[in-house]
């Protein structure tokens, strides 16, 4: 429980300060819904960046905050490109959204200044690559 309620407060900074910042999407979330925040997916608005996804995580990772991509769609996975010959754009949707989704770091461990890190970072990034 300790560490549910540590992860929603540090997902409830990040959003606190991103959504103030047009170039990402926060989370969205609903009152009736207890979210576990064990990834918190931010993702990027890249029509008003100049760089893409991985510049952009390169950059955080340049910050020294590292990032990964948890929801890789199933039709990209080796298996089903190899088993069925699926490509990017025959699920247009979920290649879309993957193309602009990034993993901030979030575990119960972060300290405060770590979280004020995380977000300082992914505000400078946005600031510097606005188009």
């Amino acid at each position: 429980d300790s560490m549910n309620r540590r992860r929603a407060e540090i997902a409830a900074r990040f959003t606190e300060a991103l959504s103030q910042v047009p170039e990402v999407e926060t989370p969205s979330t609903r009152s009736w819904v207890e979210h576990s925040w064990h990834v918190y997916a931010l993702r990027l608005h890249l029509r008003r960046l100049t760089i893409d996804r991985a510049r952009f995580v390169e950059e955080l990772r340049a910050r020294h905050i590292g990032t990964s991509v948890h929801f890789i769609p199933l039709h990209l996975h080796p298996y089903y490109i190899r088993a069925y010959g699926f490509a990017p754009d025959d699920f247009p949707v979920a290649h879309r959204e993957f193309l602009r989704e990034i993993s901030l770091p979030i575990y119960s461990a972060m300290t405060d200044n770590d979280v004020r890190d995380v977000i300082e970072a992914a505000i400078d990034v946005a600031r510097v690559f606005r188009a």
